[in-house]
């Protein structure tokens, strides 16, 4: 997949997430499914098979609010377990176990998870 050129009647290009080749392939083609043109390309610095090969994925900067969200629901729908942590923490329990901790824990007095890290 090459890197989008902006002088094919799109906007600037905004780079919204770096990870490894398959996974960032994966979000281009989920994100083209939903009709956000997008594209891919090795992460500046990083050239075949000397970093690991870090990529971004590049999308208009008109589309960028909603490339995010549809990569966090996508996310969620392969890790469904990340979506009930969430939640739990939205009603001030702990995102590892649901133990209630209040608004100001600093850790779970049950599992022990730090939830502030200070620093």
């Amino acid at each position: 997949m090459e890197t989008p050129n902006p002088e094919e009647g799109y906007e600037e290009w905004v780079a919204v997430k770096e990870g490894d080749q398959d996974w960032m392939k994966e979000l281009v083609d989920m994100l083209t499914g939903k009709g956000i043109p997008a594209g891919m390309t090795l992460a500046p610095g990083c050239s075949a098979g000397t970093c690991g090969c870090r990529f971004i994925i590049l999308v208009a900067e008109k589309d960028v609010q909603a490339a995010h969200d549809y990569i966090e629901e996508y996310y969620m729908t392969v890790h469904p377990e990340l979506r009930e942590s969430q939640e739990w923490a939205d009603q001030d329990k702990c995102p590892a176990c649901g133990h209630d901790v209040g608004k100001d824990a600093k850790e779970c007095p049950d599992c022990g998870l730090l939830l502030i890290i200070e620093g």
